[in-house]
């Protein structure tokens, strides 16, 4: 496995894999198994709209179809796999839909969020939902907000137990009304059905500092990568971009050895907005993998920019990571 930390990404193209219908402009937060993950020998893809979680197949990682919508008003998918089991991990509000709760009067309501998990062994029937974890729990979920909300969840294998990472509160940017993570938090549990609590002090693992060029307004997206005894992971983090005069964010690595005390491998973004097109607004979220016959690593990510009908649109891209080879001269 290619050191992330001396990885060179560069787009597979200047256009997105992956936009929306016109009555879905955005899909966000992307998450991928790859052909030696599945149990059909497929690419998988899992991303949620407005309308909940979509789930598309793929035989080249490139071209994609759609396959069904797995769950109702679900958001930001996850796939953990464990004993030839795939489980589904998402956040959850209620199940009304935006435009139609306007017509009908319902569910007017703001409510609190939770994470949810459905199981599968064959990616195409999948268990009812078991509550993983409830908002009301994390103490800073709350926070400046009237219902906490708990977002992005992602769950990894950490010793004896299971721990899982998530979003908590999040900002409405003041320029854009853009929605995104202020805190980035963690729970563990020796089940992976849980209970799942608190093992550090009732605080964020990473909150906004507001003197950092990068993450003076919030956390943003927090995609953690496993490397062996080094945890590493990919933040979208929000700040002011003060030349530009706007909110805006980029794309870093951080590592960890213990998975509670985070840094910054480099001062460096991996990617930040175009300066026109489908990503120059936000760089929202990602997911990366090592395709160890090609030797080299896959980000998927999401990020928004154009409008259509006045809608701002959110697509889903591609970064290709390596190692450059050393030149030897003869």
């Amino acid at each position: 496995m290619q050191d992330l930390e001396k990885c060179r990404w560069f787009p597979f193209s200047d256009e997105p894999l992956l936009t929306g219908k016109d009555y879905i402009p955005k899909i966000c937060d992307p998450q991928v198994l790859l052909p030696e993950q599945s149990c059909d020998g497929k690419w998988h893809m899992f991303f949620h709209s407005w309308l909940g979680l979509h789930h598309f197949t793929s035989t080249s990682g490139i071209a994609w179809e759609p396959r069904s919508m797995i769950e109702v008003r679900g958001h930001s998918p996850f796939i953990f796999t464990e004993n030839e089991n795939y489980y589904l991990i998402y956040e959850k509000h209620d199940r009304n839909i935006p435009f139609v709760s306007r017509r009908t009067g319902e569910g007017r309501r703001d409510s609190y969020s939770c994470i949810e998990m459905k199981t599968s062994t064959d990616l195409v029937t999948w268990s009812k939902p078991r509550l993983l974890l409830d908002g009301r729990s994390i103490p800073y979920a709350g926070d400046y907000l009237r219902y906490p909300r708990i977002s992005r969840p992602q769950l990894i294998r950490a010793g004896d137990e299971y721990r899982l990472y998530f979003g908590a509160s999040h900002l409405v940017l003041p320029d854009t009304k853009q929605k995104v993570s202020r805190y980035f938090g963690s729970v563990s549990s020796k089940s992976l059905t849980g209970p799942y609590v608190m093992t550090t002090a009732p605080t964020p693992l990473l909150e906004p500092i507001p003197d950092d060029q990068w993450s003076n307004l919030g956390c943003g997206s927090i995609r953690v990568v496993p490397c062996g005894d080094v945890l590493y992971a990919f933040q979208c983090p929000v700040f002011w971009d003060s030349e530009k005069r706007r909110t805006s964010t980029c794309m870093l690595l951080l590592k960890s050895y213990d998975g509670y005390q985070w840094e910054r491998c480099s001062n460096e973004p991996i990617l930040v907005p175009s300066e026109r097109g489908w990503a120059s607004s936000y760089i929202m979220g990602c997911d990366v993998h090592y395709k160890s016959d090609e030797k080299c690593w896959y980000c998927y990510f999401s990020a928004s920019g154009d409008k259509k009908f006045m809608l701002k649109k959110e697509s889903i891209g591609l970064l290709i990571g390596s190692i450059p080879e050393r030149k030897v001269r003869i």
